[in-house]
């Protein structure tokens, strides 16, 4: 024997009820895993970040290398001529040599070295020069005062090719170079460190088949330490950490660097000496690569708070709960609307009863009274048939509508549009709507804003473009009867075929009733299933709400668009399709 449980069907409030009743059971049981995994990451954090802030750390340093080292290899793309104040340059065209100012003679700073004090060359013999200045510089000449500078620029130059000089001569290694005779070492450039506040960089090149020492001296710190900066200020830490650049043979003291993340423009600042708080957690050190071995970067911060990782748990945990909580009211909104579609699927249900069994009950009564022979004069029989064939037109209208609308619900639905003219859809909409327009006293207006019609295409489907403009119209008359407007003037319809306002590959046919309009809400609602204007109760107007949805439908799968605009009096519907212009240029 089966037993069949007789179950009754739950109100609106029963089932909003057992909804809430089910997320709130939703919510404790995922609270479960969600501590869970508080926990674990509570726990994990702290070392996970430590690992992501050493990585971070060790591209630091990686990157300083690559930038170090590529700035060195630059360098050696100096030519050897250079180094003189004057270069001669020759054409191959004109078979002429002509001398101009070498471009390390410039004073507008145009090498873009932080720190540079200057370039110099030494040739086999020890004469020294620079090509700042056009003179070989000795120790004679640097005693000799007589000789006037006038000019500013003069003793400007003049003042940075002593500086280079006295600078290259404290250099015990380059001195030592040149006692022992200068051996050519390509034009790879070589780094000295033995000046505690400056670099320099050297290369023996080959001049007339004769050694030439050619280099540059740098301000230490500032060349190095701007290096840093450029990089650190790139990158991205979420908590203040210290850089340590140090020397390992203690020559130079250490420089610190912090970085702090203000919003999202980092500063980076040069404390002289590095806070204690900075010191309390290691991240990473390592020394540089050539030519910069002895030196190190260290980089430290402040003890990792646990508030942190307490807060990126706290984060996501309440990111989960959004949400759970988020789909439970989903589920509500949805149900919601579940009910509200139920309900207008019943009202959709009762107006089509109504929509059908009126005009069946007519027909009915008008044929039987034609049947029956008790209509005999021949004007009236007319007038009979009349409203019987109209009847059945608009019965047949609703149920093409119908059977319509759910064959694009089921995508079973194929509108296989093609190019017509303009001429030709204006033929159609006249011929199509006269009996509607007709029956009801509205007249037609129609108006083609284009000098050469017949040339201007509209990618149409001629089924599916009838069955929009005969909705749109009968839905003006229907409502605009409902209104009881008394004004002959107003009985009328617009048919505007016009260029679209924005796109110019699409043509627009404004269809305009000049009835009561709608409202501000109504327009938002207009083209949704179901939707009416009036209320199912009162039943002022005809119409079952699947009229305008339709309309949007077939716009749709004609890959046009349609728009709603509210005119006063009345009310604009807009349609647009593609445009074509038939060979002949359209203006």
């Amino acid at each position: 024997m089966t037993f069949i449980k007789n179950k009754r069907l739950l109100n609106y409030s029963e089932r909003l009820k057992r909804l809430r009743i089910s997320a709130v059971l939703l919510l404790f049981v995922l609270l479960i895993p969600l501590s869970l995994l508080f926990f674990i990451s509570y726990q994990q954090s702290e070392k996970k970040r430590l690992s992501e802030y050493q990585k971070e750390a060790s591209n630091l340093v990686r990157v300083i290398n690559r930038k170090l080292f590529r700035m060195t290899s630059v360098s050696n793309q100096i030519p050897v001529d250079a180094f003189n104040y004057y270069r001669y340059i020759h054409n191959p065209v004109t078979k002429q040599t002509q001398k101009v100012l070498s471009p390390l003679a410039q004073l507008d700073g145009s090498q873009n070295i932080t720190g540079l004090v200057g370039y110099f060359q030494i040739d086999h013999k020890g004469n020294f020069n620079s090509p700042i200045w056009p003179d070989a510089i000795t120790v004679d000449e640097l005693a000799d005062t007589s000789n006037e500078i006038q000019t500013l620029e003069a003793i400007t130059r003049r003042e940075m090719a002593v500086t280079v000089y006295h600078t290259v001569f404290q250099s015990k290694s380059i001195k030592a170079m040149l006692r022992t005779g200068l051996e050519l070492n390509g034009s790879q450039f070589d780094v000295n460190f033995d000046l505690p506040e400056y670099i320099i960089f050297y290369r023996v090149v080959a001049v007339l088949d004769q050694p030439v020492l050619q280099g540059y001296v740098i301000k230490r710190a500032p060349y190095l330490h701007q290096q840093v900066i450029d990089i650190l200020e790139n990158r991205r830490f979420d908590m203040p950490i210290a850089v340590t650049l140090k020397a390992v043979d203690d020559m130079v003291p250490n420089a610190y660097f912090i970085y702090s993340p203000v919003e999202r423009v980092p500063t980076v600042t040069q404390p002289e000496i590095l806070d204690n708080l900075f010191r309390q957690q290691p991240i990473f050190e390592a020394r540089l690569h050539w030519p910069y071995k002895n030196y190190a970067i260290s980089v430290s911060s402040q003890l990792m708070p646990l508030a942190g990782t307490t807060i990126f748990s706290l984060i996501f945990n309440g990111i989960l709960l959004i949400a759970i909580v988020s789909a439970c009211y989903g589920f509500y909104r949805f149900s919601v609307k579940q009910l509200a579609l139920s309900e207008e699927k019943n009202n959709f249900i009762s107006s089509v009863s109504h929509e059908l069994k009126t005009p069946l009950t007519s027909i009915k009564m008008y044929s039987e009274m034609l049947k029956s022979g008790m209509i005999t004069t021949p004007e009236h029989q007319g007038e009979y048939y009349d409203f019987i064939c109209d009847e059945s037109d608009r019965l047949a209208r609703l149920i093409d509508n119908i059977l319509q609308l759910s064959a694009f619900e089921r995508q079973q639905q194929r509108v296989d549009p093609e190019y017509i003219p303009l001429t030709v859809l204006q033929n159609i909409i006249h011929s199509k709507i006269s009996s509607l327009t007709d029956k009801h006293g509205f007249e037609q207006v129609h108006r083609l804003a284009f000098s050469k019609p017949e040339s201007v295409l509209a990618f149409i489907e001629s089924d599916a473009f009838t069955q929009v403009v005969i909705n749109i119209t009968d839905n003006a008359i229907k409502f605009f009867k409902s209104a009881n407007i008394d004004d002959p003037t107003r009985k009328k319809i617009d048919f505007i075929f016009q260029q679209h306002p924005t796109n110019q590959r699409m043509v627009q046919l404004e269809i305009r009733d000049y009835g009561n309009g709608i409202s501000k809400e109504q327009e938002d609602k207009i083209f949704e299933l179901f939707y009416r204007g009036s209320s199912e109760l009162t039943r002022n107007t005809k119409g079952t709400g699947i009229g305008l949805a339709l309309v949007r439908e077939l716009m749709l799968s004609q890959q046009g668009e349609v728009q709603v605009q509210r005119r006063h009096p009345g009310l604009a519907l807009l349609v647009s399709f593609r445009l074509k212009l038939n060979d002949e240029k359209n203006s």
